[in-house]
């Protein structure tokens, strides 16, 4: 049984307008978390800030932290805090034609660290592993309040798309509903024949969102039967708070996660830790999202599988 943790934590980038405050603060006391409650050694927990964060960077970091298994019980642990983004999807699986981004210290808007490419990364991950990836970054910047008490000092974690991103963006989405028009049409045409025209008007509401479905599903759906966990700071169109709590900046999820662990004294489930950091946040506009096979919410967390 191995146990192995990459931390990574992106307060500084290329751009100095991208700056956070907290993300550095989260790797510290993550790590702290692992080495008191779970078990894990400092010499197995990989730390990366700023500069040492690029794109080759955390490649080079998820290389080692994907590595070196003991073919049983082996528990790894991700832990990104940065910015989130969005730009245009390229390999045609996304429904809203937006591939989510995370933000190295070098992000480049012409070649980005898609999911796409991250997906390819942990598919290497044998089943045996629990593999854990926390993201305390958001992929939205839906305008709303992050924060139900004003009196809390923030920042996004979130990136806006440049114009050229959002217009390609705004072009795979008109071909998109092209195709969805054309599709609805052919099909429409069928499916009313035989029917009376005095129940047309009832029935195709009901045939438009059956199509519709199947449109959706057919092509943009991805199944993910990976035995992965992932624990991000907030629903798809909310925003992750980078705060001013207790003293200092930190991510607001990464707090909650760390005020959960301590308050159980790392005994806990998935499922656990994601309620609790939920009620830990109920002074913010952001949900965290505990997405996992159904049979790994209940399993204690960073736990070996076998």
């Amino acid at each position: 049984m191995s146990k192995k943790a990459l931390l990574v934590g992106i307060n500084n980038f290329t751009r100095p307008k991208w700056r956070l405050r907290g993300c550095v603060n989260d790797t510290i006391a993550m790590q702290g978390f692992l080495t008191t409650y779970f078990g894990f050694q400092d010499e197995d927990i990989k730390v990366m800030h700023d500069g040492d964060a690029s794109v080759q960077g955390i490649r080079d970091g998820l290389a080692w932290l994907l590595s070196e298994y003991d073919g049983g019980g082996d528990v790894r642990v991700f832990h990104f805090s940065s910015h989130g983004t969005q730009v245009d999807d390229q390999s045609g699986d996304e429904w809203e034609c937006l591939d989510e981004v995370i933000v190295p210290y070098d992000h480049d808007w012409g070649n980005p660290f898609r999911d796409d490419d991250l997906k390819e990364i942990f598919d290497t991950i044998p089943e045996e592993v629990n593999f854990t990836f926390i993201a305390d970054c958001c992929h939205s910047g839906s305008i709303q309040r992050i924060l139900l008490d004003s009196g809390v000092e923030f920042e996004p974690r979130y990136l806006t798309p440049p114009p050229e991103v959002t217009d390609r963006i705004a072009d795979l989405r008109a071909n998109r509903d092209a195709k969805v028009d054309e599709y609805i049409a052919q099909q429409l045409t069928e499916m009313l024949q035989g029917v009376p025209p005095d129940q047309w008007a009832e029935k195709i509401k009901e045939y438009i969102a059956l199509l519709l479905s199947r449109f959706r599903e057919n092509r943009y759906d991805v199944v993910h039967s990976e035995r992965h966990v992932l624990l991000a700071a907030c629903e798809d169109r909310q925003t992750a708070a980078d705060a001013y709590i207790e003293g200092d900046y930190r991510g607001a999820f990464t707090w909650a996660l760390g005020q959960a662990i301590k308050d159980a004294n790392g005994n806990l489930t998935y499922a656990e830790l994601i309620k609790r950091a939920g009620t830990n946040l109920r002074n913010y506009a952001q949900k965290p999202q505990l997405e996992c096979p159904s049979e790994m919410r209940r399993l204690k967390v960073f736990a070996p599988l076998t």
